[in-house]
């Protein structure tokens, strides 16, 4: 018993390809049918093309819409971050115009650089949470623009595997056809 696979041509590609001369009946020899269309091996049932999938746009909405909350949230910790940055500039001018530092404070002064340190921690604190907002927004966005502008699959023709034996005078053999 002989296995051959045989390749099918694609309904396009079939019609465009030069027919190839059946031979004689009886021709057994290995490979006789070899290139000869699938259609002119057996009769075929007629190709289905698939309809494409509407792209889905729920994602590229659920990832903008992310990317501007993440946006929002960046602007929103960048004004925390400013206005921390300035409680910093008022605490620290007071503490240098009285005359202290906060390297190692008299007790006069521990309130204040205490104060001093909170707001520099807040101002630390809220900066990166913005830097963390603008990239995460930005990586949303790209993550968006390429789900939408992705191609999507071409519709493929929809051929089921078919077994079919093929006997001659000398030989008998199984051939596989379909769209690979």
């Amino acid at each position: 018993m002989e296995v051959t696979l045989a390749m099918a041509l694609a309904t396009s590609e079939a019609q465009a390809a030069t027919p190839v001369a059946k031979p004689a009946e009886g021709a057994s020899a290995p490979g006789a049918r070899a290139g000869a269309p699938a259609a002119e091996m057996t009769p075929g049932t007629p190709e289905k093309p698939v309809p494409p999938q509407q792209r889905n746009w729920v994602p590229v909405i659920a990832l903008g819409a992310a990317s501007v909350v993440g946006l929002g949230v960046g602007i929103g910790t960048t004004v925390a971050s400013n206005a921390a940055s300035g409680d910093v500039d008022v605490q620290g001018r007071a503490i240098l115009d009285a005359g202290g530092q906060c390297k190692q404070p008299p007790s006069a002064f521990v309130d204040n650089c205490s104060k001093l340190y909170d707001a520099g921690s807040r101002q630390e604190t809220f900066g990166n949470a913005a830097r963390v907002a603008y990239v995460a927004s930005g990586v949303l966005v790209v993550a968006a623009v390429t789900y939408a502008l992705w191609p999507r699959a071409e519709a493929r023709i929809a051929v089921p595997v078919r077994v079919l034996p093929d006997v001659g005078v000398h030989s008998a053999r199984i051939v596989l056809l379909g769209v690979w």
